[in-house]
């Protein structure tokens, strides 16, 4: 990937899909098995993880910039939403494969998605292990980045989720 497509900055917050917030720590040339490529060095979330992604390989990893507003008022209109049509004879292998789409192609949207779907089908009939482990991926995914966008804790983006996901629960 030409890299005047997407620019990263040091010290930008940034997503990567299933493994959630990071900043970029450095970019820089390794040379890996005598091939020099630049590298974007990304600090995750998680003390522990540092991610090294040549830069050359940034669009197939979907690595991306957090989202913005307008992606926030889009969860949010689809964590609200009361009217959502759910085919519950879908085989469960199938729909958890659809999800789990969803979340490797690291989407903001797609994450709600996930999250709002797994929620309507917990309120009718409770999860399967596979599917409430998902759930908790999704929403763990979800307030990461929505508590970067709206710069606010952990803990009060997930309170912002509930209230949705409630008001969509009234009748």
């Amino acid at each position: 990937m030409d890299r005047g497509e997407m620019v990263f900055e040091i010290g930008e917050v940034v997503f990567y899909p299933l493994r959630g917030s990071g900043v970029i720590e450095a970019i820089e040339v390794k040379t890996i098995l005598n091939e020099s490529k630049e590298h974007v060095v990304i600090q995750m979330k998680d003390p522990s993880m540092v991610m090294m992604i040549p830069t050359d390989r940034i669009e197939n990893s979907r690595f991306r910039k957090i989202s913005d507003r307008k992606e926030v008022d889009k969860v949010e209109a689809i964590l609200s939403t009361k009217d959502i049509e759910l085919n519950y004879s879908t085989d469960i292998k199938k729909r958890s494969k659809e999800n789990q789409e969803k979340l490797s192609l690291g989407s903001f949207i797609g994450c709600s998605e996930v999250v709002r779907e797994l929620m309507c089908i917990d309120n009718i009939k409770p999860l399967n292990s596979m599917e409430k482990t998902m759930l908790g991926q999704a929403k763990k995914l979800l307030f990461d980045e929505l508590s970067i966008i709206e710069n606010i804790s952990v803990e009060q983006a997930e309170d912002s989720v509930n209230k949705l996901l409630e008001l969509s629960q009234i009748e």
